[in-house]
């Protein structure tokens, strides 16, 4: 314990005080130094807590992400879990067979024909095309594919009577190929775009 100075009458008294002994005077008592910054440590956690709900809320859902996901998927059992059972099976005399959905939707985009490819019993990829989509929907597809994969790691075009069909390589995590073709046929800015990712 130690003397301190009354700050209205200015005589001595102990530092442990809440008021002065001799005139009454109210002390003002100091803040444990260790509450406040337990407070403070409290205060930051929770506002640190609500800015990164606010940043994921904010946050724009994923483009496409059924497509992509639909390109990683390494077995048929996983297309049929994503897109159902209502699928019709074919198969060839050359060994070759497809389970194919007609008519459905992914993304919010039609998509005419999905297949998943096998080759003497052995599933090799899938593939499908979307319907017709615009020049801006079709740019949307190519910017979902470069977030998720990467650059484009090969390219090349192939001429087809009128059509012009430009084929755009993509090389998944999971050493996969995705070849994305989109034909500008007799009007021009509208595409439609196919995929075939290999499982070999």
């Amino acid at each position: 314990m130690s003397l301190i100075n009354c700050p209205e009458c200015n005589k001595e008294i102990s530092d442990t005080s809440s008021k002065c002994i001799h005139c009454g005077y109210q002390l003002k008592k100091k803040k444990p130094v260790k509450k406040i910054m337990a407070v403070t440590g409290s205060v930051m956690v929770i506002l640190a807590a609500v800015v990164l709900l606010v940043l994921k809320l904010c946050q724009p859902d994923p483009i496409f992400p059924t497509f992509i996901e639909l390109m990683e998927c390494r077995s048929p059992e996983t297309v049929k879990a994503i897109l159902g059972e209502d699928f019709s099976h074919d198969d060839f005399e050359s060994g070759s067979a497809f389970d194919t959905y007609r008519d459905i939707e992914i993304d919010g985009l039609g998509c005419p024909l999905f297949s998943i490819d096998y080759e003497n019993g052995k599933c090799t990829g899938i593939s499908y095309e979307t319907q017709e989509i615009d020049q801006g929907t079709k740019d949307t597809f190519f910017e979902a594919m470069v977030d998720r994969f990467g650059d484009v790691q090969g390219y090349q075009t192939e001429r087809y009577g009128d059509i012009t069909s430009e084929q755009f390589h993509w090389k998944g995590k999971e050493e996969f190929w995705v070849d994305i073709k989109h034909l500008d046929e007799d009007r021009e800015g509208i595409y439609y775009i196919t995929v075939e990712v290999n499982w070999r």
